[in-house]
Order: C-alpha cells, then structure tokens, then sequence
C-alpha cells in the first residue's frame, strides 16, 4: 500500500495531505495511550530506553525487566491490560520523557497512508480534523522523528 501512496504522490506532486491536515491533542484525553486495533504497541528505541530509564531514576536493565518485552526483532513497553503503564487517569506520567512514537501521533507512515486512514483515527482520537493547520513541513519533520528512531 506504500508503493501506491509514493505513485499517487509522485503523480500528483505531492502527498495527499501536501495541503496541511488539521490536529491539535485534546487535554486529558489519554485515548492513544491505550490499545484500539492495530494501534496496540510502543516501539521503542535504544534512545527511548534510556530515556525512559532516566526518567525514572532506574537502570537499563532494570527499566526493560520491568517495563518492556520482546516482540520479533523489537522492543515494546509492556501494557498494562489495555493501557500504558504510564498513564495516570488521562495523563502521561513520563510525557517529558514519552517515546518517540508517542511524541509523534498521529504523524506516523500508516496513519498518513490514505486519507481513509487518517480519518479513521478518529474513532479514538477526537483531536483529528481539530485546531490549526499542521502544514506539510512540519508533518514531514514528524514522520522523519518517527522513521528515525523507530
């Protein structure tokens, strides 16, 4: 499905949100911060591990026995039941620290696939096609974050 999105972008000279799409993160929300369909995991890089680990004040090591497990290839933070183990009610407990994927939602590769996609999201993130217009640079900025340490 990549492969059409990059044909109809080459075709059309950009992406088809090379207009901007509209997003601002609704507070004390915490929807994202919990398991719907395919969204059910953190991916988590080295970096976002020892950021986490800082954080918190503990070890490498002791931060992945107690907060991580092993899926394939890659390392994700192990959920509490259906929500993240850092969210408190509707906030993030770690927010300064939260991973990359995290900081980047919902500008990631899947979500900007097609523009069903995108408005899908908005079975759970209010959020979507709300507040100001994100314009394409700084969408760009966000999925080369999210690529980056992913």
């Amino acid at each position: 499905m990549r492969a059409v999105a990059r044909r109809n972008a080459a075709a059309t000279g950009g992406p088809w949100y090379a207009s901007g799409l509209r997003f601002e993160c609704v507070p004390d929300c915490g929807r994202c911060c919990t398991r719907h369909g395919s969204y059910a995991y953190v991916h988590l890089s080295d970096d976002d591990l020892e950021r986490l680990a800082a954080h918190l004040g503990l070890a490498s090591a002791a931060f992945r026995r107690r907060y991580t497990r092993r899926m394939g290839p890659d390392t994700v933070l192990r959920m509490n039941g259906s929500r993240c183990p850092f969210l408190d009610a509707t906030r993030c407990s770690v927010y300064e620290a939260r991973p990359a994927q995290c900081r980047t939602f919902p500008f990631w590769p899947d979500s900007l696939e097609t523009p069903a996609r995108w408005r899908a999201l908005r079975r759970f993130c209010p959020g979507i096609g709300q507040g100001p217009l994100v314009p394409l640079d700084a969408i760009r900025a966000q999925l080369a974050r999210h690529e980056g340490d992913s």
